[in-house]
């Protein structure tokens, strides 16, 4: 058995998370995310985590229904019921888990307790490495879940795309460094041709 097969989830999870109650309003949270360029809040109760707000809800349940963000709280366009995973789940049972539910982020939970956020795009590098993209089903994976995997990875020719980071005047703009899913210990794909 490979060693990507045992990597687990509080390997590669983010522990710095951001969290919110359901009573708060979607504008509130908005706020939150924007001040520190996060995609996702977890809305708990007590300490535990009862749902989540991605941008795609805000945009799917708020937007595109014209509401009102002032007004509207989060347990009105939360993502529930949440699907968590022990901190001990292996990656490749995270990502099989991600492409069966249609999601992009699992919540971490440690006897219910808020642990961490995993995100795709967190697995895709360890996944790529350890060549173990090709033994998912993503043949059944959602279309916004394969976009993931279609933007990064070459099903085809088995190989990583190039990074599609704007660069101008030979700068990368907006590079995360060792947190961008292009990333890899050889250098930034993006100089890559």
């Amino acid at each position: 058995m490979g060693r990507h097969m045992s990597t687990e989830v509080r390997d590669v999870m983010i522990r710095d998370i951001k969290t919110a109650s359901p009573e708060e309003t979607v504008l509130e949270i908005i706020r939150t995310m924007n001040r520190y360029e996060i995609g996702s809040i977890v809305v708990t109760e007590n300490g535990k985590p009862v749902g989540i707000v991605t941008e795609r809800d805000v945009l799917k349940r708020l937007v595109s229904k014209e509401r009102n963000p002032a007004e509207t709280r989060l347990y009105e366009i939360m993502s529930k019921p949440l699907v968590t995973v022990e901190p001990c789940t292996t990656v490749m049972s995270a990502a099989r888990l991600m492409i069966k539910e249609k999601i992009k982020k699992l919540i971490v939970t440690n006897s219910g307790e808020l642990s961490g956020v995993l995100s795709l795009t967190d697995l895709i590098p360890l996944l790529r490495k350890h060549g173990s993209i090709e033994r998912l089903p993503l043949k059944n994976a959602s279309k916004h879940v394969r976009k993931v995997f279609d933007i990064y990875f070459d099903a085809e020719r088995k190989i990583r795309k190039k990074c599609p980071v704007i660069v101008l005047g030979g700068m990368l703009i907006n590079c995360m460094g060792p947190k961008c899913m292009w990333y890899s210990p050889n250098g930034c794909a993006g100089f890559k041709s």
